[in-house]
């Protein structure tokens, strides 16, 4: 089974992809969270047939792993094989491309589109500060900026995840050569470029390794991640 939610109203999206992982793991003993990296043909085949250890199904939750369109495209080619797999396989993709979403779902895979209203209601704060202020190692900067995006209302998840996703594009840009983008937008590049000036490839492999392990504490009933943010930024 394929369960694709994406499109850029990313609050009502991972409000769904959190109800829909709650009831699938009722019915389902194991459960596999697919991290960077990981996507390709050979990995997507082997987990449609893959058999669970103590449960006939396995529960491959993606968050938020398919943002380049090549592996968006390497989704769309084993959409068919991943919906009729004894597995089930959770996709939450804000940015997947809206034709290989509508390509999908015409595979028959549950396919769940959130887009933004015209008129939406839109908060003061810019939750992308947080990744400039890390690219920046500016810790003062981020502790403030995390203090005001808890205010404002955004979830840890939510800060953890910006934080993640910056920490990805300034290691893209360390290894990348000049003129490369590397698959993201020039913008994003430009600065993730400058902000991979601040830190050695050492230092944001261990950013980056943080964060995961954070994200995967906290869904195991480990450290709640508000405090691991908080040990993450008076650690930069």
């Amino acid at each position: 089974m394929l369960n694709v939610i994406y499109g850029k109203d990313r609050e009502k999206g991972r409000a769904r992809f959190r109800l829909l992982r709650g009831e699938i793991l009722k019915n389902c003993g194991e459960e596999r969270t697919v991290i960077e990296g990981e996507i390709t043909k050979e990995f997507l085949h082997g987990a449609a047939a893959s058999q669970g250890l103590f449960s006939d199904k396995i529960l491959f939750v993606f968050d938020c792993v398919f943002d380049k369109k090549t592996e968006q495209e390497t989704l769309l080619e084993h959409a068919n094989e991943l919906r009729l797999s004894q597995n089930i396989f959770l996709v939450f993709e804000p940015e997947l491309d809206k034709k290989i979403g509508d390509d999908i779902k015409a595979t028959s895979a549950e396919v769940e589109e959130f887009a933004l209203k015209k008129v939406d209601y839109r908060p003061d704060f810019n939750i992308f500060s947080l990744g400039d202020a890390l690219g920046k190692r500016n810790k003062k900067e981020l502790w403030v900026l995390y203090q005001e995006a808890l205010t404002n209302g955004l979830s840890a998840e939510e800060i953890s995840g910006t934080l993640f996703w910056a920490v990805k594009n300034i290691a893209l840009m360390k290894s990348a050569k000049e003129g490369d983008d590397a698959g993201i937008s020039p913008f994003v590049a430009k600065k993730s470029r400058d902000f991979a000036k601040n830190y050695t490839a050492d230092e944001i492999q261990n950013l980056s390794r943080a964060l995961v392990t954070s994200y995967h504490e906290a869904h195991r009933g480990g450290e709640p991640m508000d405090i691991a943010i908080e040990r993450f930024i008076l650690g930069l």
